[in-house]
Parts: C-alpha cells; structure tokens; sequence
C-alpha cells in the first residue's frame, strides 16, 4: 500500500473547502454547532477522498474495488454532512451517524486491502 502525497495533499484542500462551506451552512445564532459539523466535514471528505485518491494498493483490482468504495462513500458522507448542516445539527444524531458510516468506511476499506485473491 502506498500514498501518493501529491493527490493526499488536493484531498487536504477540497476537504478544507468543503469544511467551510458545511460551516457557512451550519451558522445559527441559536446554538455553536457549526465548528461540529464543519470538523466532521473535513475529517470525512479528507479519509474518503484520500482513500479514493491517494492510496494505492498493490492489487489492481483491490485498488479498484477500493477506489470505487471510497467514492461511493465520499458520496454518501457528502450528501449527510450537508443535509446536517443545512437542515439543522441535532446534537446526538451527528456525531453518531457520521462515526457509524466512518467505521463501515474503514472497516470495509481494510477488508478491501487485506484480500489476497479478488
């Protein structure tokens, strides 16, 4: 497995411009929620882009199946992280949903990258 730093550091910044805007987003008098969601957003759009950019298995077709997994996930995380952020953070429900789909992420990403014959 290897890293190319190069597309680690474009996810870095995508994940960054995607963080501020779930921040603008998420901006409510009310409560200060906002930093909350525009964390989560950059740590999820930033492992699920540096898995669909940025890794590199040895095994083309793992790389492959590992490639799409991540995109379809970056997809899904996407799609949560602006619907809290636009329709309102409830406290629990965030941190929850977000760290559930994070561990399918990476549970199902190390199954990809341990299999020997796919």
């Amino acid at each position: 497995m290897k890293i190319s730093w190069f597309y680690a550091f474009l996810s870095l910044i995508v994940a960054a411009a995607l963080a501020l805007l779930a921040y603008d987003m998420a901006k409510d008098e009310k409560n200060n929620l906002d930093i909350l969601v525009a964390i989560g957003t950059g740590i999820t759009v930033m492992i699920t882009l540096g898995g669909a950019l940025a890794l590199r298995l040895e095994n083309t077709r793992a790389n492959v199946n590992q490639r799409v997994w991540s995109g379809v996930m970056f997809v899904v995380m996407l799609i949560a992280n602006l619907c809290f952020a636009g329709f309102g953070v409830k406290m629990p429900w965030y941190p929850v949903i977000i760290a559930c789909l994070l561990v399918i992420l990476l549970g199902v990403a190390r199954s990809i990258a341990n299999m020997k014959d796919v």
